[in-house]
C-alpha cells in the first residue's frame, strides 16, 4: 500500500467516526408500526354521557348511552373503547346485556342478531378513577394555593380513560352531558345550556351539542371561575377565569370577537357552533384545546399589563377559534393527515396576525415557523408531513404537522393567488363541513377553483420529505448589460427529499425603479440570465419569503448594504443584516447600527443586534450598548442577548441595572441569561440576588437558572438543586431541572444529580417530568436507562414516552458510537502504525542505495 492510499484511509476513518458522532435519526423507533383507521361496526348516532365528579378520590361515576346503527347485516356484539373502567353494567331497554372487557375494549353481547340501520341504544353504568384523559387539580402541602378543578384532554384518544366511545377521529355524532358538582362549581360542555339544576348541594348542568363532532372534541370543565362576556356579532362568547382576573382575562382574550369576525369574513363561512366559550384552567398539558363551542386553555395566558408590553397571548387564541373550522367542523379522517387541523390552525393564526398587526409581523412569524422546523428537521428527525408509522399519535404532532403545515398552505396561497386562495379555503369548507377529510379533499378543493393541477405540489411538500436548500450565486457582465444567476439545489435528494419543482420570483432594483421576473425550477442546477438597462442596486431571489427553503445567496456588499436600508420586505432586510455580520469590519459595524438605530421594524434591529454580537468588535459592542436605550422591548431584547456574546466586565455591568429596574419582564429575563454567558466573577452572585423577584410566569427565575446554566460552576448546581424540589414555583422548578444536566455536565462525579432527576421521573407533573429528560439527555449517562425505561413503560402521555425513547436512544448511541469509534481509531492508528514503518523500510533502504 503506497502512502497515498494511507492518507486517503486516514481522511476516510475522520468522516466515518464524524458520521457516527452526528448522524441523523429517523422519525421512526424501533418497534413502531404502521396504522390505519380501525373497521367500523356501526355508525354512532348520539352520546348521552351522565357524569357525577367526586373531588374527595378523585372519581367519578357516569352512565354513557350510545344511540347507533349496525353497518352490517347480523351483527350481534358491540365494540367500544374503554381503558380502566369499571363497568357495573350494560343495557338496551332496562334489558340486561353480556359484556366483557378486554384489550382496552368493552365488548357487549347485545342477545340478538341486528339487520344494518337498526337502531339500537346501549347504557353502560361505570366508575373511574381516570389516570389520563380526566384530571383533577387540587391544592397540596407543596402548592397550597391551587384550586380545584377538573377538567379533560381527549386529543389524541385519551377519552376512553373516563367514559366508553368509539375513539377515533373518523366518526361523528351529536351528544349532550349533564354533569353533576359541587354547588360552588360551574361546569362547561360542548353546545348550549339546555338547563341548570341545584339539590342538596350539588349543581347539575345539561349541556347539549346538537352538531356532530369526533369523540375527542368532547369536553368537561369544572371549577370556581369567573364568567365574562364579550361583544360579538356571530355567536355568544364568554370567558371562563380564576375569580377577580377579569382584566388578565380581556387583556388574554378580548380580541376574539374580531377573530371571529375575521376568520367568518374570510373563510366565507359562519361560526358553526352554538356558543364560544373558552376556559382557564391550572395545570395544563397543552396550551389550548379546541373542543368543539369549548376551547381548553392553560391559565398561564392571563397576565397583567407590564407583561402585555411584549406578550401576547393572540396565537394561541386565534389558533385554537380557527380550529372551530379546521379541526372541528372538518376533522382529519386519521392522525397521519391531522395537519389539515394543525397546520391550518398554525397557518389562519398567522393570517389573523396580519390583519390585525401588518405585514411584517406576519412574515416575521412566517419567518419564525420555518426556522423552527429547520431546527426540528436539522436537530431531531425528517418526515414526510403525512406520515403513518409511529408509537402514539402524539408523536406526530411536531414542527412537521404544525410550522411546515401552515409554510405548505402560505405556498399555496402564492401558488394560487390571494383571490383563489381565499376561493380554494371557502370550497374546501363548504363542501366538507361536517366531514372527516384527508389531504386529497383540500387538492380537490384547490383544484376545483384554480383549474390547476396540484398533484405535483402535495406530492414533492406533503408526502415526501424535506426542502429545497439554494446555492444562489450573482454575477454582472458590464459588455451585455446582463445579470447571470446561478442556481443550485445542495440538499442530498433520494427517493424521499426530491429536486423540488417550483417557481421563483427574482426582483432587481435599479435607480429606474423595480424589475421583476418568475424562473421556473425544474433541476438541481440551472442558469438564469436577465437582461437590464443598468447594474442592479439590489437583487431579491423570492421577495416575501414565500417558499421554503434555506438560501445561501452571495451579494456584492453594496448590495448587501443597499437591501438593508431600502428592501420593502422585512425578511429581505432581515437577510441581509445576517449577510453583513458575517462580512465582519468596521463597514460592517457601521451598516448594522444604522439598522439597529432606525430601521422601523423590530425583527429588523433585532437581526442587526444579533448580527452585531456575532462580529464581537469593540465597536459593535458600543452600539450594542447604545441599543438598550431602544424604545421596543422587543428590539431590546434582542441586544441584550446579543450582549452575551461579549466578555468584558463592561457588559456585566451595563446589563446588571436592567434586573432591577427594567419596564419589560422579558428583557429582565434575556439580562439573566447574558449576565450568565458573559461569565463575569459575580455573576452568580448577581443572578442569586434577583431570586427573590417574582415575574409573568416566572419567565425571570426561569432565565436565570439558564444564565446560571452557562457559568459552569458547582455552586450554581447547589441552587439548582434547592429550587428543583417540589413546593417551589412550578414554572421555576421546571427550569431547575432542565439545567442542571448542563452544569453537570463538567462535574466529575453525577450521581446526587442523576437522583434528583430520576426522582422527578416518578412524580405525575408532565413538564417536570420532561424537565428533567431534557437534563438526562444533556448527561448521556448510562446509569438512568432503567429509570428512564420503567418510565416510557408506564407513562400514559404520549409526549413523556417519545421524550424518554429518544433519551435513551441517544444514551445508547453515545455508548455504541463511542465502541465504534473507539474501534475506529484503533484501525487509524494501525494504519498509521503500518504507514510510519513502511517509511522506515523505504527510508533504510534509501540510505542503503545512497551508501553504495
Amino acid at each position: 500500500m503506497g502512502s497515498s492510499e494511507v492518507y486517503e484511509f486516514e481522511e476516510q476513518m475522520c468522516r466515518q467516526i464524524g458520521h457516527y458522532l452526528s448522524a441523523p435519526r429517523q422519525f421512526a423507533m424501533p418497534n413502531d408500526k404502521p396504522h390505519y383507521p380501525p373497521d367500523k361496526q356501526y355508525r354512532l348516532l348520539h352520546l348521552k354521557l351522565e357524569v357525577k365528579v367526586n373531588f374527595d378520590d378523585k372519581s367519578i361515576e357516569g352512565i354513557a348511552t350510545h344511540t347507533l346503527t349496525p353497518i352490517n347485516d347480523g351483527t350481534t356484539h358491540i365494540e367500544f373503547d374503554a381503558k380502566d373502567l369499571a363497568i357495573s353494567s350494560v343495557s338496551e331497554d332496562k334489558r340486561q346485556l353480556k359484556f366483557s372487557t378486554q384489550n382496552d375494549k368493552l365488548k357487549v353481547d347485545i342477545g340478538r342478531s341486528a339487520a344494518a340501520g337498526d337502531e339500537i341504544v346501549v347504557t353502560t353504568k361505570y366508575t373511574a378513577k381516570p389516570y389520563a384523559g380526566l384530571y383533577f387539580v387540587e391544592p397540596d402541602k407543596g402548592y397550597p394555593n391551587k384550586p380545584v378543578q377538573v377538567w379533560s384532554q381527549g386529543e389524541d384518544e385519551n377519552n376512553r380513560y373516563w367514559f366508553p366511545n368509539y375513539d377515533f377521529p373518523n366518526e361523528r355524532f351529536t351528544s349532550e352531558m349533564i354533569i353533576s358538582v359541587p354547588s360552588k362549581f360551574f361546569a362547561l360542555s360542548n353546545g348550549s345550556l339546555a338547563g341548570m339544576t341545584e339539590k342538596n348541594g350539588i349543581k347539575t348542568f345539561h349541556w347539549k351539542q346538537e352538531a356532530p363532532h369526533s369523540n375527542y372534541l368532547i369536553t368537561l370543565a369544572a371549577g370556581e371561575f369567573e364568567e365574562t362576556t364579550d361583544v360579538s356579532e356571530i355567536v355568544p362568547v364568554a370567558y371562563y377565569h380564576p375569580k377577580g382576573r377579569k382584566a388578565d382575562a380581556l387583556r388574554a382574550m378580548g380580541n376574539t370577537p374580531d377573530m371571529l369576525k375575521f376568520f367568518s369574513q374570510n373563510i366565507g363561512v359562519k361560526y358553526p357552533w352554538a356558543k364560544y366559550a373558552q376556559i382557564c384552567v391550572a395545570d395544563f398539558i397543552f396550551g389550548g384545546m379546541e373542543n368543539t363551542s369549548a376551547t381548553t386553555l392553560t391559565d398561564t395566558i392571563l397576565h397583567d399589563e407590564k407583561a402585555h408590553l411584549d406578550y401576547s397571548s393572540d396565537p394561541l387564541v386565534a389558533h385554537e377559534l380557527a380550529h372551530q373550522w379546521f379541526g372541528d367542523l372538518l376533522t382529519c379522517h386519521e392522525w397521519a393527515h391531522a395537519w389539515l387541523n394543525e397546520g391550518f390552525a398554525t397557518y389562519f393564526q398567522a393570517l389573523y396576525e396580519e390583519h390585525h398587526l401588518g405585514v411584517d409581523e406576519f412574515r416575521y412569524d412566517m419567518l419564525q415557523k420555518s426556522e423552527a422546523y429547520f431546527r426540528e428537521d436539522r436537530e431531531r428527525y425528517r418526515r414526510p408531513i403525512v406520515e403513518r408509522t409511529y408509537h402514539d399519535p402524539i408523536d406526530l404532532f411536531d414542527r412537521h404537522l404544525y410550522e411546515k403545515g401552515s409554510l405548505v398552505l402560505h405556498m399555496l396561497r402564492r401558488t394560487l393567488g390571494d383571490k383563489l386562495f381565499w376561493r380554494a379555503m371557502n370550497n374546501y369548507v363548504a363542501r366538507n363541513a361536517g366531514r372527516n377529510v384527508v389531504t386529497s379533499d383540500l387538492q380537490r378543493a384547490a383544484e376545483e377553483v384554480s383549474g390547476r393541477s396540484l398533484e405535483s405540489f402535495f406530492e414533492q411538500w406533503v408526502f415526501k420529505t424535506g426542502f429545497p436548500e439554494f446555492k444562489v450565486r450573482y454575477s454582472w457582465d458590464d459588455k451585455s448589460n446582463t445579470v447571470h444567476l446561478s442556481v443550485a439545489q445542495t440538499q442530498n435528494t433520494d427517493d424521499k427529499t426530491p429536486v423540488f419543482n417550483m417557481s421563483i420570483d427574482v426582483l432587481f432594483v435599479t435607480t429606474a425603479g423595480k424589475q421583476s421576473f418568475t424562473v421556473e425550477i425544474k433541476e438541481k442546477e440551472h442558469n438564469f440570465y436577465f437582461n437590464l438597462k443598468e447594474n442592479p442596486l439590489m437583487v431579491s431571489f423570492d421577495p416575501g419569503n414565500w417558499v421554503l427553503k434555506t438560501l445561501d445567496f452571495e451579494r456584492p456588499k453594496e448590495m448587501l448594504f443597499f437591501t438593508l436600508k431600502n428592501d420593502e420586505d422585512c425578511t429581505g432586510r432581515i437577510a441581509a443584516a445576517r449577510a453583513i455580520g458575517k462580512l465582519g469590519g468596521a463597514e460592517a459595524v457601521s451598516e448594522l447600527t444604522a439598522a439597529l438605530m432606525n430601521d422601523p421594524f423590530w425583527g429588523v434591529q433585532s437581526a442587526a443586534a444579533r448580527a452585531l454580537g456575532e462580529i464581537r468588535s469593540d465597536e459593535a459592542l458600543n452600539t450594542l450598548i447604545d441599543g438598550l436605550k431602544l424604545k421596543h422591548p422587543k428590539a431590546r431584547r434582542a441586544v441584550v442577548s446579543a450582549l452575551g456574546e461579549f466578555k468584558q466586565d463592561v457588559v456585566s455591568r451595563a446589563l446588571r441595572p436592567l434586573l432591577e429596574n427594567e419596564e419589560s419582564y422579558f428583557v429582565q429575563a434575556e439580562a439573566a441569561k447574558s449576565i450568565g454567558k458573559n461569565r463575569s466573577p459575580e455573576a452568580l452572585k448577581i443572578l442569586q440576588s434577583a431570586l427573590s423577584k417574582d415575574s409573568f410566569n416566572d419567565v425571570l427565575r426561569s432565565s436565570i437558572f439558564d444564565g446560571m446554566s452557562e457559568l459552569r460552576d458547582e455552586n450554581a448546581l447547589l441552587v439548582l438543586k434547592e429550587w428543583s424540589t417540589y413546593g417551589k414555583p412550578m414554572r421555576a422548578r421546571e427550569s431547575a431541572l432542565s439545567n442542571m444536566g448542563r452544569v453537570a455536565e463538567y462535574k466529575q462525579d453525577k450521581r446526587d444529580v442523576l437522583d434528583v432527576l430520576t426522582d422527578t421521573l416518578e412524580e405525575s407533573f408532565l413538564r417536570t417530568k420532561l424537565s428533567a429528560l431534557d437534563s438526562l439527555r444533556v448527561l448521556k449517562d448510562e446509569a438512568a436507562i432503567p429509570a428512564i425505561e420503567r418510565l416510557a413503560n408506564r407513562e400514559k402521555d404520549g409526549r413523556v414516552v417519545r421524550r424518554a425513547r429518544e433519551v435513551m436512544q441517544q444514551i445508547r448511541q453515545v455508548r455504541d458510537r463511542g465502541e465504534d469509534v473507539k474501534r475506529l481509531r484503533e484501525e487509524l492508528e494501525r494504519q498509521s502504525d503500518e504507514s510510519r514503518k513502511l517509511k522506515e523500510r523505504m527510508e533504510s533502504i534509501e540510505n542503503k542505495l545512497n551508501s553504495k
